[in-house]
């Protein structure tokens, strides 16, 4: 039985088309809709010792590989304001051997950490766009906003105090203030307007009238076309329920208190972007927790002096001006076994505030499962080794699971270049790169 242009239109519907019928005439095929994706960059200061955060090898990652300075990813108990967090051993990949050197020709330079491109020389500053800003020039139109970057530095220098550049030396707008940042992202959320909800009525009153009448189609068609209009009627079942979650999952938070503490600060940012990603403000988010010279622990009983001294002076160890001196007078063995496992200590700490965002993100729950599943996390740093200021070996973590990665697991770089970890993370948000960055490199192989 034919069916006519007419009912093929009626069937359409204003949002949703039917399925490809043996009934209709030939037609050129549909690509479909890209499931939801999103991306975090996670940006500590110092990079860490490599020797003590790197698991040897590549394959599986199990809770008894992880070497000192990652042990805290199989959960750890709270911490001031930070509440305990769950194992996140299953939701991570380690990259081991990334090049980071030929990249970024400052020692402490947190501008370049997401930029793939030679800086051109000092001040090091990226002349192409960071990698967020590729992600969302390919996700980021469908949302309210592109993206969203947080900071917890006051420095408003350019090299120290942004992460996320466009093209030509450009840094995209920051949130340094979570007061106002939530005043911005959040005050249309919290009372919806009339003109939103009739948007919201007039889309469930198509899907209505699309599903009747796809059913009065459905009795005059053969089994194989019966079929296929039952599983778009499937289809149309998980739209309404993603336009029911439009209402009933972005929970707005309550306005953060501003605060002069800059732990509490980032926690603030963290929380607001999970917020923001559950309301699908947008898709996403840079979090800087600090230049490279701020960071401190004061308000954290860490072992071994960590309190007394910023992450950078700790990050240096023996012998550097800027290190720790209380450790000068002790012998060499004893003051290096107490430099070590200070970086050590830090280190952990920075893996706890990536692992709370991980869990917020699991704790997220979404119409196709949760944030982490539809969202990939890059964990990283502006140095590899914080005491030589190296970048042949970067600390580098992947999360989530957007565009089909697999977590659980060690892969080696073999010195790839930025540019290669860049062209694999754009590979997984459907933007196909042979190569990328300067120095150039195609996909890390097993990445």
């Amino acid at each position: 039985m034919k069916i006519t242009r007419r009912t093929v239109l009626r069937g359409a519907g204003v949002c949703i088309a039917l399925p490809f019928l043996e009934a209709m005439e030939p037609r050129r095929a549909r690509a479909q809709a890209a499931p939801t994706s999103r991306f975090i960059a996670f940006f500590a200061p110092n990079g860490t010792d490599p020797g003590s955060w790197h698991p040897k090898g590549e394959g599986a990652l199990t809770a008894d590989l992880l070497t000192p300075c990652l042990k805290d990813m199989n959960g750890f108990a709270a911490e001031r304001e930070w509440p305990a967090g769950q194992s996140i051993v299953e939701d991570v990949t380690l990259v081991n051997g990334v090049n980071h050197q030929k990249v970024c020709t400052a020692i402490h330079a947190p501008a370049m950490a997401l930029c793939a491109y030679y800086d051109g020389g000092e001040p090091s500053v990226p002349t192409k766009a960071t990698l967020d800003q590729h992600i969302a020039e390919r996700i980021g139109g469908v949302t309210a906003f592109r993206n969203l970057n947080f900071s917890a530095t006051r420095d408003t220098g350019i090299t120290q105090g942004y992460v996320s550049f466009r093209d030509g030396e450009q840094p995209d707008d920051v949130w340094r203030d979570p007061a106002k940042a939530f005043d911005s992202l959040f005050s249309s959320v919290a009372k919806p307007s009339a003109e939103m909800d009739r948007i919201r009525q007039r889309r469930q009153s198509v899907l209505d009238w699309t599903r009747e009448d796809a059913k009065r189609l459905n009795l005059r068609l053969g089994a194989a076309d019966k079929a296929r209009v039952e599983q778009h009627l499937d289809a149309v079942f998980e739209v309404e329920k993603q336009i029911r979650a439009t209402a009933t999952t972005c929970t707005v938070p309550t306005r953060p208190v501003p605060s002069q503490n800059m732990h509490v600060t980032f926690k603030q940012m963290i929380d607001l972007a999970v917020i923001a990603m559950t309301c699908d403000l947008t898709r996403v988010i840079t979090l800087q927790y600090s230049n490279s010279w701020n960071l401190d622990f004061r308000d954290y009983a860490l072992p071994d002096g960590v309190a007394d001294w910023s992450d950078h002076f700790i990050s240096h160890k023996l012998g550097d001006r800027d290190r720790a001196t209380d450790l000068d007078g002790l012998p060499n063995e004893e003051a290096m076994r107490i430099a070590n496992a200070r970086v050590i200590n830090t280190s952990r700490f920075k893996i706890r505030r990536f692992a709370y965002l991980l869990n917020a993100l699991k704790a997220a729950k979404t119409p196709t499962g949760n944030l982490l599943d539809e969202s990939m996390v890059l964990y990283t740093s502006e140095n590899g080794d914080g005491d030589s200021h190296g970048r042949q070996n970067m600390p580098i973590i992947l999360a989530g699971h957007a565009g089909g990665f697999k977590t659980g697991r060690r892969v080696l770089a073999n010195g790839a270049p930025t540019g290669g970890l860049h062209c694999s993370i754009l590979n997984y948000f459907g933007i196909e790169t042979a190569k990328h960055g300067d120095p150039e490199g195609g996909p890390i192989a097993g990445l």
